[in-house]
């Protein structure tokens, strides 16, 4: 899959436009479906972060959404 270069999906989520964590009852999942389109993601997870791509809004990365 190629990963676009725009940085919609990490926009929408640091801005605060999408609400995060998009699941409460589990904070520190990492999202498999996209919140801005409904696409499934590549999700790569390591047993210190996670990696979620979509194909069309870029990558999200959870050392970006750590408080």
């Amino acid at each position: 899959m190629k990963i676009p270069d725009n940085t919609n999906l990490a926009d929408a989520v640091l801005s605060g436009e999408v609400p995060w964590p998009l699941n409460p009852e589990r904070p520190y999942d990492a999202p498999r479906i996209c919140p801005l389109c409904g696409r499934r993601m590549v999700v790569k997870i390591s047993p210190m972060a996670w990696e979620a791509a979509c194909s069309r809004h870029g990558i999200l990365r959870s050392e970006w959404v750590e408080r």
